[in-house]
């Protein structure tokens, strides 16, 4: 149980599309996550599922049975909402036994199920405090256990992690790992954050202005993204405009670099893994593996905790950030070095190819 697919979902607002004609199947147990700007289409796509948004075309079916005319309730989908959305008036067990109420089961089995569910997110014995007296991170478990209690075919997250701060999203995110691995629920998750989304999905949806831009899974999407929405905003990477021509890519400012039976034979960009770079003192040597080697000036160095941000400018004034443990020994900010881009940190990407995505 619990197969979504997506076929030609579209919505639109006053005449401006939001959806468009997205074309998605979730196999059951899967986690598959929407990942893109805010205004993208991600939470439109969400709620047309779950039924708050009637759909402007296309179908939702869910195990092979068209649901997009069914009220929410008929649906047996649970969600998670960014903000909560807990009733301020009940207890979190009473959150909790909300939809089971609705369904008009016996106060034995209610009480039983929501004991569980409490449990399963590790609010035991907490059933009887208000949505005030718990903290984000409680609050928000809340929310799960009252998504799960009513055993939904399919899980979804609208941004759950949003409102928490950095180390309860990570205790949560992992709590949200570890339910849906354990239940096998299948879970459609909504996030603009690129680590969550790596974290926890098997495929990751990229979306733009509405539209389908790729999906891949975690590592794929990362090592070797297909277009050039997605590598930008992955984050933590530089991307050069160039063209493949004689077995090799040629941007400007830069040395060619050698095309491998991996890379599109028609690239038109390319794009170095700001994690993978290395820098070595002075403006020569240096192994760059098979890749890049780039004389330059370290323009900026920023201490981050457990690494450093900095910025390579090249001779014809192009920036490259590169991101280095900040045990190591760093340049001062102004000496030359040599950037080092083994092939390793670098993707090359033809962005003219309509459908260079996996399988939706």
């Amino acid at each position: 149980m619990g197969e979504l697919r997506l076929v030609d979902l579209e919505k639109s607002y006053d005449r401006t599309p939001v959806v468009r004609g997205m074309n998605l199947a979730i196999g059951r147990g899967e986690f598959v996550s929407l990942l893109g700007p805010s205004g993208c289409g991600k939470t439109t796509t969400l709620r047309m599922i779950a039924g708050f948004v009637a759909p402007g075309a296309g179908r939702i079916e869910l195990d092979g049975k068209r649901i997009d005319s069914e009220p929410p309730w008929r649906r047996e989908i649970g969600m998670v909402f960014q903000n909560y959305a807990l009733f301020p008036h009940l207890t979190a067990a009473g959150n909790v036994a909300f939809g089971l109420r609705m369904r008009h089961l016996e106060r034995a089995t209610v009480a039983r199920k929501v004991e569980d569910a409490l449990g399963l997110v590790g609010l035991a014995g907490l059933g009887e405090r208000y949505p005030s007296q718990l903290s984000g991170g409680q609050q928000q478990r809340v929310a799960l256990a009252r998504a799960l209690v009513i055993e939904p075919r399919l899980l979804l997250l609208d941004e759950p992690l949003s409102n928490l701060d950095a180390r309860l999203r990570a205790e949560v995110r992992e709590e949200i790992a570890r339910l849906q691995r354990r239940l096998g629920i299948t879970t459609l998750f909504v996030t603009h954050d690129q680590e969550e989304a790596l974290a926890l999905s098997d495929r990751v949806v990229v979306m733009n202005r509405g539209e389908t831009v790729e999906v891949a899974d975690p590592r794929t999407l990362s090592e070797h993204p297909r277009r050039l929405f997605s590598a930008t905003f992955l984050g933590s990477r530089s991307v050069f405009a160039g063209e493949a021509r004689d077995g090799r890519f040629h941007a400007p400012g830069l040395p060619p670099v050698t095309l491998t039976a991996d890379d599109p034979p028609r690239a038109s960009h390319l794009v170095l893994r700001s994690a993978r770079l290395r820098l070595a003192a002075g403006a020569v040597g240096g192994d760059a593996d098979g890749g890049l080697s780039v004389p330059g000036t370290l323009a900026a160095a920023t201490y981050l905790g457990d690494s450093v941000a900095c910025e390579v400018a090249l001779t014809d004034g192009a920036r490259i950030a590169v991101v280095r443990p900040s045990g190591e020994s760093i340049p001062a900010v102004g000496a030359a070095v040599r950037l080092l881009a083994g092939r390793d940190a670098i993707a090359l990407i033809d962005d003219s190819n309509p459908n260079p995505g996996g399988t939706p």
